[in-house]
């Protein structure tokens, strides 16, 4: 994707999460589901569509929280990212992003993503990308 729609992205994905509460509580009853995911260490085969495919899509019924480590030991974070955050956007009351340990800028140094990053698009998009997840 296109650095340019990235930002985009970025940009409405932060507008968006600066609106939500800091905790949010969810809770189940007989009519509603709750599918926690995580883990993902930049891997495509654990991707979001996965498990919307097997599960169905979010919604008041549906939802679906991912516990964080999006990103790191692997060369797929940025396209995980943008397909969780696009998701958000587009079910912002259904789908909750729990930030992990990956989501951290040392983190990101050592593990991977900060590489990932600066080999898919220019060095200046670095800093607002990691300074983006610090914010997350």
């Amino acid at each position: 994707l296109h650095a340019r729609y990235v930002l985009q992205l970025l940009s409405e994905t932060r507008r968006v999460l600066k609106e939500m509460p800091n905790i949010t509580h969810l809770s189940t009853s007989y009519s509603k589901e709750i599918t926690v995911c995580g883990k993902y260490h930049s891997s495509l085969s654990k991707c979001p569509f996965f498990f919307f495919l097997q599960n169905g899509l979010p919604s008041e019924q549906n939802r679906y929280v991912f516990n964080g480590d999006f990103v790191d030991r692997g060369k797929n974070s940025m396209e995980i990212l943008i397909i969780l955050f696009a998701f958000l956007l587009i079910y912002p009351n259904d789908l909750h992003l729990n930030r992990g340990n990956h989501e951290d800028y040392i983190m990101n140094l050592r593990y991977g993503f900060t590489k990932e990053v600066s080999k898919k698009y220019k060095v200046r998009f670095i800093h607002l990308l990691l300074y983006f997840l610090v914010v997350l």
